[in-house]
């Protein structure tokens, strides 16, 4: 069953309203103070708020302003007496769907929250035709066209890289040969001038140790530096 929440200071206003919506075959919720609105419309869950502004403590504009702030989309039809323009105006600035005008018949009331709730239906039909899933599939092909086409972009440059490399494979094959062979040539020498090195300091460190003990050859030592 639709529940309608009405708010207003004036227990008799609001025991007229519960009786209208009841024989309506509407469930009627009622809040004659601020703080029990307040806890109504966050806990009572209503299908529509029926407003007067005429509140104390606090104004019914600030009510509205509570119930839109915090993501409340019921709609709120205010039940106030006669408003100016720029109120009005005002009002429905701030979401209002209608103004009731006190004193009131009750066929008006029951009218306007009829063509209310008939322009919420349409609102939330006109929403169901336009979902974000449609938005976000749109923008999923959107991505992903544009995706293949920066895949098409990185294809081409690399065949073209892939060409350059087969054309400049004999060239590189041929450098890493000519490397290989340079490689291959310094080591033989390397290890020709070793031996030689070694070869060198057996034949001096033999000498030395010849000459230190043995009697023949500082002898022939001798001889050598006798002939300079």
């Amino acid at each position: 069953m639709t529940k309608i929440l009405t708010i207003d200071s004036e227990e008799a206003v609001v025991e007229r309203i519960v009786k209208i919506l009841e024989s309506n075959n509407y469930q009627a919720q009622s809040a004659t103070t601020w703080v029990e609105a307040v806890d109504a419309i966050a806990h009572g869950q209503p299908d529509l708020v029926l407003l007067n502004l005429e509140m104390p403590v606090v104004h019914g504009d600030v009510l509205i302003e509570f119930i839109r702030e915090e993501g409340f989309e019921m709609p709120v039809i205010v039940v106030s007496f006669p408003v100016e323009e720029a109120e009005a105006k005002a009002l429905l600035e701030q979401g209002v769907y209608g103004i009731v005008e006190k004193p009131f018949e009750d066929k008006t009331l029951i009218e306007k929250i009829e063509h209310v709730f008939d322009i919420a239906k349409l609102e939330g039909e006109t929403e169901s035709d336009t979902p974000a899933d449609a938005e976000e599939s749109e923008a999923e092909e959107d991505v992903s066209e544009e995706i293949t086409e920066e895949g098409e972009e990185e294809e081409a440059p690399s065949e073209a890289s892939s060409e350059e490399e087969d054309k400049a494979e004999p060239f590189l094959r041929q450098s890493r040969d000519l490397r290989a062979s340079s490689s291959t040539k310094m080591s033989k020498r390397k290890k020709t001038i070793m031996f030689a090195v070694i070869g060198i300091y057996v034949l001096i460190g033999g000498f030395i140790v010849a000459m230190y003990f043995t009697d023949a050859v500082p002898a022939f030592v001798g001889r050598i530096l006798s002939n300079w």
